[in-house]
């Protein structure tokens, strides 16, 4: 891999959007829905907004909450912050309820920007969150509630930026994550510089990014992936990149056409989604080169990706990261790539595979995911508030991810699951990904959805548990589901216990709760050791 550093000239996000404005002026940068900033209109909104919160109290270090959907607003308001030295806390849209007040309080912002999609879960909690005392609203001012509209931001003079000295090390920004589903999130602090070494390492290093690219994505931006790699990327690459609402499969494609996007970025599921839709020749007559991004992870994904590439012809690059590394580790790259691997570590990366202790394992052998940069001021600063959880976190010189996988012997790492979603099978078969066993039980026409879980067995290790959710009406049975997973798991991965349900514990942010279905006592709970044995 090419290991081409950011230039010396650009330290910070400032830097970086005031460069690229002098150097493009009026050409088209990012766009949403059917309005257009180009790289001198974002440069100059960015202005006067910053100036004007500087008018208006908003200092240096101070955070400042975005609870919002995708919008120019958003982009010009992370901007603004990034040239007045103020902390961006882009607000994860799916917290509500008491995890939405803790983050918020957490913060310690007076300064919040909502908008219509936001609006309706942040007052639930606002009487319980005393520290916001300032109140802006993106969008058709709400005729029941005042709030300051962001149009009065605009009033304000853009011909320069705010005053303030901006350092490369200065935080940019607090994210609130939580790395399993049993603790409260976490505000991971990112400086300056990890955003442009993120942003540059994704243009220059990986993908070749230039003014003849049009990313489109519809991720969120309060996801650092969407802003580090997207935004960035596409900032420091002269490309344009086109933002959108929450991902429709639907409208997918019209949107990629809409914009004619050369790359496009997702997470998770969404590649399998799009594959599962009809064949039709608005669908594979698309002008996508790439699609950036990670989340199918497991062992059957080499078959999906291939099968996903060749209905498209789009070419599919797996990658691992977490926040705490400032969204990327480890990447395939078009002339480097191993499909159903996440790819080699980055340039500036250390990435290794250790046991309970620490110690690397074997290679082939899976533990859990550790990473170390080897070029300052390129991942998390920390904790917000919180030193004994960055010590753990970093303990002997490493961020844990918290993440289980595997390093093959020439290099590339083969993500697994995380910690919640993965299950040991003991010491030989190691552990196991409970997504690729839901992704499974969830492709049967009669389920709505499951979850699946480990249940502590003789010899410390795990049987895997089935908690599955019937579409309505649906007539399913125990023998069915495991019937089926027979027919396309390895015997390891069948699950043993299998329980039928009306529906899913979940938390406020919308996470299955699966601490809580663990348990084996109910009477309606399955055992396919009572009798039924496998056809195979």
């Amino acid at each position: 891999m090419t290991d081409n550093t950011p230039p010396r000239s650009i330290r910070t996000v400032k830097d970086a959007l005031e460069s690229k404005a002098a150097e493009h002026g009026a050409e088209p940068f990012i766009h949403y829905g059917d309005r257009t900033h180009t790289f001198a209109d974002l440069d100059q909104r960015a202005n006067v907004i910053a100036n004007a919160l500087a008018s208006r109290g908003v200092e240096p270090g101070e955070t400042v909450c975005l609870f919002l959907y995708n919008s120019l607003e958003y982009v010009s308001t992370y901007f603004a912050l990034a040239k007045l030295g103020a902390v961006a806390a882009p607000i994860d849209t799916r917290f509500t309820g008491e995890t939405l007040s803790l983050v918020l309080s957490e913060t310690d912002a007076s300064t919040i920007f909502i908008d219509e999609q936001t609006r309706d879960e942040y007052e639930q909690v606002r009487d319980d969150v005393s520290n916001v005392t300032t109140e802006y609203f993106v969008g058709e001012q709400p005729s029941d509630r005042p709030y300051r509209p962001f149009e009065t931001l605009l009033e304000a003079d853009g011909s320069t930026p705010p005053d303030v000295a901006v350092g490369e090390t200065d935080t940019l920004s607090v994210t609130f994550v939580q790395r399993y589903a049993t603790e409260e999130p976490k505000g991971v602090l990112l400086p300056h510089y990890s955003y442009i070494n993120t942003g540059w390492e994704v243009c220059a290093n990986l993908f070749d990014i230039d003014a003849d690219d049009r990313v489109f994505t519809t991720l969120p931006l309060y996801s650092i992936f969407t802003f580090q790699l997207g935004v960035m990327g596409s900032l420091l690459g002269d490309a344009q990149i086109a933002l959108a609402g929450p991902f429709d499969p639907d409208r997918f494609w019209e949107q990629v056409d809409r914009h004619q996007a050369t790359i496009i970025l997702y997470l998770g599921r969404m590649l399998s989604v799009l594959y599962n839709q009809a064949s039709g020749r608005a669908h594979e007559d698309n002008p996508v080169d790439l699609a950036i991004g990670h989340g199918f992870g497991f062992g059957t994904d080499e078959t999906l990706i291939e099968n996903f590439e060749d209905r498209f012809d789009i070419t599919v690059l797996e990658g691992y990261g977490v926040t705490q590394t400032a969204t990327i580790a480890t990447y395939n790259t078009p002339d480097d790539r191993r499909i159903g691997s996440s790819g080699r570590p980055v340039s500036y990366a250390n990435v290794q595979i250790v046991d309970d202790n620490d110690w690397p394992v074997p290679t082939g052998e899976s533990g859990e995911i550790v990473v170390r940069p080897t070029r300052p001021n390129t991942m998390l600063q920390g904790y917000q508030d919180d030193p004994e959880g960055t010590v753990e976190l970093c303990r002997n010189q490493w961020i844990h991810s918290g993440d289980i996988g595997y390093m093959d012997e020439d290099g590339y790492l083969h993500f697994v699951a995380n910690r919640d979603n993965s299950i040991y099978r003991g010491r030989i078969a190691g552990r196991i990904s409970s997504l690729e066993i839901e992704s499974v039980i969830n492709a049967q026409p009669a389920v709505r959805e499951s979850a699946v879980v480990g249940v502590e067995n003789e010899g410390g290790s795990e049987a895997i548990k089935a908690i599955v959710v019937p579409e309505d009406s649906a007539d399913l049975t125990p023998v069915d589901i495991c019937r089926h997973c027979e027919q396309q798991l390895p015997y390891l991965k069948v699950p043993r216990y299998i329980d039928i349900r009306a529906e899913l514990p979940r938390n406020p942010s919308g996470k299955v709760q699966k601490d809580t279905l663990r348990s084996t006592a109910r009477q309606d709970t399955w055992d396919r050791e009572s009798g039924y044995e496998l056809s195979r």
